[in-house]
């Protein structure tokens, strides 16, 4: 039986060509790229070369760029950086801020945007960071960036102070990420959502904002699969964000024929203009998500109920802010393997499933 992976936006598969170039510096081009000998200097020359390639991507400087080891780390290192100090984050960001901070949490209304004008208020003189997500891990809002910017730079222009301001864009795979458009000073991604080694992460932080110290020796084949890894994306996200687009939508009507009652979380009904077009969160009514989620597994459809990083959470913090119910909320990603087969076989799944459950 072909298995059904839906379930990208917990972890990707890595590109066939990123393991090929990881290859080559586990095994050939392995040397401490500290080294002062010439297969140091040439190991070092990649790390540098990797840093341009990334920061070609997405606007920035070669030396704007930190290597971590995940998405989490990168989070934690901007969040640590300001513990004892006055923060502002969203009600729904990823549960390594949520967790890591006593910062202000601004609400969100039913799609899962934030209050812009709750975000206005709430910047007082004492703030010093402001961080929020660009793509929604749960529920794939697309938060308005830009607008966020605007707000935290007039705020700071206002009070005569400086107040920087971090996005997690981890999830943000079919979005353009140019960091001086945005506004962004600091900005998290991960190896694992993008193609990409795991236990790999990338932190840009702006010349001159704050400082960030990592000890020990670069994981070169990391870094290198990595940065082969965005690029790859860059190149393909047009063509991949309308696709699977379709094939969420084509998702999203198929499951309304199915039951109409089926509910779309955050982002007005799952449009593809407010949200990734890879992550679709849905209430199925009357049934428990948990043993719904084994079923399709019993079925080859792989999915999730909830973020991997919510495994002991009751229920998820995200959708309860939208005010979802989390007991019968499932959450599908899509990604390149996805195709249009996939999508007929597992709504006809699901519809056996229900009906089952229904009589």
């Amino acid at each position: 039986m072909k298995r059904i992976y839906l379930d990208y936006a917990s972890l990707t598969p890595i590109d066939k060509r990123v393991t090929k170039e990881m290859k080559k510096y586990s095994s050939k081009d392995y040397s401490n790229p500290s080294s002062l000998y010439s297969s140091g200097v040439k190991a070092k020359n990649a790390v540098l070369n990797a840093k341009k390639k990334i920061a070609d991507i997405i606007h920035a400087h070669p030396d704007e760029i930190i290597f971590t080891s995940g998405g989490t780390e990168s989070n934690n290192l901007v969040l640590g950086n300001f513990a004892d100090k006055h923060i502002i984050i969203s009600a729904i960001e990823h549960s390594s801020i949520i967790k890591n901070t006593k910062a202000t949490h601004i609400s969100v209304d039913k799609d899962g945007l934030i209050d812009l004008e709750e975000l206005k208020k709430a910047i007082s003189p004492e703030i010093v960071l402001v961080s929020i997500m660009l793509v929604n891990n749960e529920i794939g809002i697309i938060q308005p960036i830009r607008e966020i910017a605007k707000i935290v730079r007039n705020a700071a222009k206002k009070f005569n102070t400086k107040i920087l301001f971090h996005t997690d864009a981890c999830q943000a795979i079919y979005l353009a990420l140019h960091v001086e458009k945005m506004g962004v000073d600091m900005m998290t991604l991960d190896g694992a959502k993008i193609y990409g080694p795991r236990g790999m992460g990338i932190l840009y932080v702006k010349r001159g904002v704050a400082e960030f110290h990592r000890s020990g020796t670069e994981n070169l084949p990391s870094i290198a699969g990595v940065a082969l890894a965005l690029e790859i994306g860059d190149k393909m996200r047009e063509k991949e964000s309308v696709r699977i687009g379709e094939l969420k939508n084509y998702f999203i009507e198929g499951l309304q024929k199915i039951n109409p009652a089926i509910k779309i979380n955050g982002g007005a009904n799952g449009s593809v203009e407010k949200t990734s077009p890879h992550i679709l969160n849905v209430s199925i009514p009357n049934i428990d998500n948990e043993f719904f989620v084994l079923q399709l597994d019993a079925k080859g459809i792989e999915c999730s109920t909830k973020s991997a990083c919510l495994k002991d959470e009751d229920e998820s913090y995200v959708l309860k802010a939208i005010g979802a119910d989390s007991g019968t909320s499932v959450r599908f990603s899509f990604g390149r393997a996805t195709t249009n087969g996939d999508i007929k076989k597992t709504l006809k799944i699901i519809a056996k499933i229900l009906s089952s459950a229904y009589n």
